[in-house]
């Protein structure tokens, strides 16, 4: 499995964090593991969360798309994991600059989540 992050305007919140992803994206038996499977491992790793994953049967170009966070000093920085249709790579975008529109709700969600954890 290959991965590809993709060089669009970098925002200077988080790059490395995304390039850490990718690469532990790489690492991962995509075929053998899933999509799910994959991203998970490629979490645990480097210590980041899902968010949220959904299927996209190819809208947008997307087969699969998880919304994961990782932490920088604090700061969370969020990103999509995303499999296009009749790709064999994952692509990691930053959702400042994705054109995908799930991402103007990660935020949203992360937040949704960080207030539900804070409850229990």
């Amino acid at each position: 499995m290959q991965t590809a992050l993709l060089e669009q305007n970098e925002t200077a919140a988080g790059p490395l964090e995304l390039v850490e992803l990718e690469l532990a994206l790489k690492h991962q038996d995509f075929v053998e593991q899933g999509f799910e499977g994959a991203v998970k491992h490629a979490l645990e790793q480097i210590e980041g969360r899902l968010l949220f994953q959904m299927r996209l049967d190819g809208v947008n170009d997307c087969d699969w798309v998880a919304a994961i966070a990782l932490e920088d000093d604090d700061t969370p920085v969020h990103a999509l994991v995303v499999q296009r249709t009749g790709s064999d790579t994952l692509d990691v975008e930053s959702i400042e600059t994705s054109d995908l529109p799930v991402a103007r709700i990660v935020n949203a969600y992360a937040s949704l989540i960080t207030t539900l954890d804070r409850v229990q």
